[in-house]
């Protein structure tokens, strides 16, 4: 099982300095992964939460020249508000300068104010989110010269160069928590990047897909909340002692999950990069 750190990029402690300094806490503790997070122009009756945000692929790159190991990754890029060939390039770019360290989880969004605010269509977005995908596997995969023909993305002999230096591209995971988004990850992508939800779910969701699957390869990353305390949640998952939070994640292990990446609940950056420490000191020796 891997583990990955979510980055302070939102919310009132999102700073520059925030940022960087759990990116290179995660990195020297011996995280496998630091991820941000992706808004771009969300209305004001949305934003409560991701207004103040620095921009996810801006920020990854600035991550990437300030780390040597650790992989970077986008939890989740909302893709069907976007033009998948300029992200094929810049993430291709991104990997290429990184040393072939990037991750992508997409997923559809949720505010239809951010959608209208960058002139895309909120109502179509599945079906171009499908095609998208497509895309940027026919970018990473297709050499240097490329053409695409289908119902919203067509473009004819686009030189990719310099192209990722992962073959094929960088992983991409389908994020969302819904079937149809678990469906989508495992016809179009990788993996799947749910939310935490109940360790029995999980099972039951992937014990539904799993003849789909064909015996390849598919990673299953959740993303959640950690947070060290006497008195747990009980419907919190990864709330409470070293050896509570242990033992919830041989569930999930056992449930097929193969990669978790928390976000601390901490108020400073002191309680958050030892939030950090006692995860690796304390928790992860228990699952090895």
């Amino acid at each position: 099982m891997k583990f990955g750190v979510v980055l302070p990029t939102y919310g009132k402690n999102a700073t520059r300095l925030s940022i960087l300094d759990t990116a290179l806490a995660a990195e020297e503790l011996g995280f496998d992964s630091i991820w941000v997070t992706d808004h771009l122009a969300l209305p004001q009756a949305d934003a409560e939460r991701f207004g103040h945000i620095f921009e996810a692929i801006t920020t990854l790159s600035y991550l990437a020249a300030s780390t040597r190991r650790i992989r970077l990754g986008i939890s989740a890029l909302v893709l069907p508000q976007r033009n998948p060939l300029e992200i094929g390039k810049e993430l291709a770019t991104l990997d290429a300068l990184s040393g072939g360290r990037v991750i992508l989880a997409a997923g559809i969004g949720w505010s239809e104010g951010e959608y209208a605010n960058l002139g895309y269509d909120f109502h179509n977005r599945g079906k171009r989110m499908d095609e998208a995908l497509k895309v940027l596997r026919t970018l990473w995969r297709g050499g240097k010269v490329i053409s695409f023909s289908g119902t919203y993305y067509r473009f004819e002999k686009v030189v990719l160069s310099p192209p990722p230096v992962q073959p094929g591209g960088p992983p991409i995971w389908v994020a969302g928590d819904s079937p149809t988004a678990l469906k989508r990850a495992v016809y179009y992508a990788d993996g799947w990047h749910p939310n935490t939800q109940p360790v029995e779910q999980i099972r039951s969701a992937l014990e539904s897909v799993r003849p789909l699957l064909l015996n390849r390869p598919f990673m299953v990353c959740m993303r959640a909340r950690l947070e060290f305390s006497s008195n747990p949640q009980p419907d919190q998952p990864f709330s409470g002692s070293p050896e509570q939070i242990a033992g919830q994640l041989q569930a999930y292990r056992q449930a097929g999950v193969d990669v978790v990446i928390f976000s601390c609940n901490a108020e400073t950056q002191g309680e958050r990069e030892r939030c950090l420490k006692t995860f690796q000191e304390l928790v992860k020796p228990q699952l090895t």
